[in-house]
């Protein structure tokens, strides 16, 4: 197809606003495949319409507004429904014949002429009354009757819609499944059932590849940075030095090899979008920068900068960068390495990432249980703040008796760390009137898992989780129970709640619990606090400047990360609900039938797909124009990692819960105006002149 942009004497003419009865369910299989249409979408430019006049030699001429005198004239497509074909011709197959399909009647028109005349029909906005060969040919036609479809063929639908039964609720864009879940939860009585939701669209982008992502990240180790997480991370200047602190300024800077310092690094804060192909990640990619004869992509991140979340400018998504593990550091350190610098000199993207500091966002729904009036919907993974949370990942907890104003510096408090079985969204108390807003009274996240603590007096400082065994478990234990490797040298660890499962909520997280040796290169420590009052300090930022927290509540619940992150751009892909593959119900629903294996001409063109015959898209037509027709759904892919179908109804605050008890784990509300972020030192290291590589 043509664009302005690739000719300025090429005069486009939009089909879109003129009537057509093109049915894309009468295009051909193989072995017909699509044809160049170029010179057939000029033919019908040299006729100017929609006003039939008969001039005095006879022939027909056309008066179009858009026409331009002595430019090249051409229609940006053939009607809608109409696709031009190669057709086998059947004396010598190498010779191929056009073929226009897409009449209602399920024939062709095999030249520009046989067309023409219902073409004409079309834009004069009279098809009632053509008759052309193929309608005067349909079944039951009559002079001046409107064209009909063939026998045996239904009619073309206006709109297309989703196959749902009158009682379902939603409409064909996007069918409520969380609300008929809650209607037939009412009905049964209980609920217990894997979640297909095979059309809504999110859901069938991303089903198997999230499945086949969290099963992946078992196997990373838990200092690797992951899809849709927000690090700090540097653009450059890395590649000669080391990160250490210059004794002269109190600065973390680089320190180069020619033993010179180089100044503080551009710290930017942006989102993981890609991780390196080569699943051989290890320890020493955080201090040096792997030796890979492949493509960047193989060994390094793709970090986009992250734009303001909250405003209408995203041009930062576009300033992205593939950098090596040690350009990277975790987010919630970024008191740490920001320790000491000018507000005025940090990098906008620093505050955007902090706003989001207090949002959490579940990934993968996949099972629903629940007896009415309460259900509980499994989830892979969870977003809180900066990371992604997994099943089975390890993660430090903050103390109990944590008051954000206690203290800015000394050894840190945390102790605790949850080993993760389960993260569920819970509904209680869900509505008997399937005409409600909401779909229940009450709205959490809950992550459970049995907690370990390090420190033998946990039950002299009282807490929701007390009886803490008096014995440690050993190192094989320990192994077992840790996936990270080394834990013991956080240790010795003992069993809280006496082994149970407890249950606490996102805002109790303070972050993933790295490998030892791993927190000791990247950060400089592996003490388990690090990052508590950096964490902290970023929440209260989060509660007090994003908006979208609603007054009273502290934390911010997204349906997705895109849209917690206030993403429209994802590795150059549109995401979100003006992504473009949501431009219309007959696009987004072509693409549910492909990803159910419908594969003729029809559903691909509709859906973005290139055919696998005939012109592909992209290609350069004979007039050296490059194709408009762009396939956006193959980009689909890098972006779904990150995405979770939705449950759209503005949650409650967190509550946590515990078989113990969990009355005190509420979070506590914030108040007050914005005095500024607090970059400061939050630790002492061992060493002030500690490298951090």
């Amino acid at each position: 197809m043509y664009s302005s942009d690739d000719d300025s004497n090429v005069n486009i003419i939009p089909m879109d606003s003129y009537p057509s009865d093109g049915d894309s369910n009468t295009w051909p299989g193989e072995p017909y495949a699509e044809r160049d249409d170029t010179n057939w979408r000029r033919f019908y430019t040299l006729f100017r319409y929609p006003y039939l006049v008969h001039a005095d030699s006879g022939s027909l001429i056309f008066e179009l507004t858009l026409y331009v005198e002595g430019a090249d004239n051409t229609l940006d497509k053939l009607p809608e429904g109409y696709c031009l074909f190669d057709k086998p011709n059947r004396k010598n197959p190498h010779i191929r014949n056009p073929a226009l399909f897409g009449h209602p009647s399920g024939r062709y028109f095999p030249s520009q002429n046989t067309f023409l005349e219902h073409f004409i029909c079309m834009v004069q906005g009279k098809l009632d009354d053509c008759k052309c060969r193929l309608c005067s040919a349909m079944p039951g036609a009559k002079p001046g009757a409107k064209p009909g479809p063939k026998s045996g063929r239904p009619a073309r639908a206006t709109t297309s819609t989703i196959q749902l039964t009158s009682n379902d609720p939603g409409d064909a864009e996007d069918p409520d499944y969380w609300r008929m879940l809650v209607m037939k939860l009412k009905e049964r009585g209980t609920v217990d059932e894997d979640l297909q939701h095979r059309n809504n669209i999110d859901w069938v982008l991303t089903n198997e590849s999230l499945s086949q992502y969290f099963l992946k990240l078992v196997e990373d180790p838990a200092y690797v940075p992951r899809r849709g997480e927000l690090v700090l991370w540097i653009w450059s200047g890395l590649e000669d030095g080391s990160l250490m602190r210059n004794p002269d300024t109190g600065l973390i800077e680089i320190y180069g090899k020619d033993n010179e310092w180089h100044g503080v690094p551009d710290w930017r804060a942006g989102v993981i979008t890609e991780t390196p192909t080569n699943d051989q990640i290890n320890m020493a990619d955080i201090i040096e920068e792997p030796k890979s004869p492949r493509g960047l992509s193989y060994s390094r991140f793709r970090v986009e900068t992250l734009p303001d979340p909250l405003g209408s400018d995203k041009s930062y998504s576009r300033q992205y960068s593939y950098v090596p593990l040690r350009n990277i550091k975790p987010l919630n350190t970024w008191q740490l390495f920001l320790d000491r610098q000018e507000r005025d000199n940090i990098h906008p993207s620093i505050e955007n990432a902090l706003t989001v500091m207090s949002s959490w966002s579940l990934v993968h729904k996949f099972h629903a249980k629940g007896r009415w009036p309460d259900v509980q919907i499994d989830c892979k993974g969870i977003f809180v703040g900066a990371e992604l949370l997994a099943v089975r990942d390890t993660i430090r907890l903050r103390p109990h008796d944590y008051q954000h104003s206690q203290e800015k510096a000394g050894e840190p408090k945390v102790t605790d760390v949850m080993v993760i079985e389960k993260i569920s969204f819970n509904m209680t108390g869900c509505t008997e009137d399937p005409k409600d807003e909401q779909l229940a009274s009450h709205y959490t996240a809950l992550i459970s898992g049995k907690i370990f603590t390090n420190n033998a007096d946990r039950e002299v400082y009282g807490g929701p989780f007390k009886e803490t065994d008096r014995i440690p478990i050993s190192k094989e234990e320990a192994s077992a129970t840790f996936r990270q490797a080394g834990m013991s040298d956080y240790g010795p660890w003992y069993r809280m709640a006496k082994g149970q499962t407890c249950n606490i909520g996102p805002q109790q997280v303070i972050g993933r619990c790295y490998e030892p040796l791993a927190a000791q290169l990247m950060i400089g420590t592996h003490v388990l606090g690090y990052d508590l009052y950096s964490v902290m300090e970023g929440r209260n930022y989060s509660q007090q400047v994003d908006a979208r927290i609603s007054p009273g509540k502290t934390w911010f619940w997204g349906d997705y990360r895109v849209e917690t992150l206030g993403l429209t751009q994802i590795n150059g892909v549109e995401c979100g609900p003006t992504a473009s593959q949501r431009e219309t119900d007959a696009k987004w629903q072509a693409i549910l039938k492909v990803s159910r294996g419908e594969t003729n001409h029809g559903v691909r063109r509709k859906a973005g797909i290139p055919s696998s015959a005939g012109r592909p898209f992209g290609a350069k037509n004979k007039s050296g124009a490059k194709s408009r027709l762009k396939t956006v759904f193959a980009g689909v892919a890098p972006m779904s990692k990150m995405v979770s179908s939705a449950i759209g109804s503005a949650p409650d605050d967190d509550d946590s819960e515990s078989e113990k008890d969990n009355s005190d784990l509420t979070d506590e509300n914030v108040a007050g105006e914005i005095t500024g972020l607090v970059i400061e030192r939050a630790i002492k290291s061992d060493s002030e002149d500690l490298e951090f590589r």
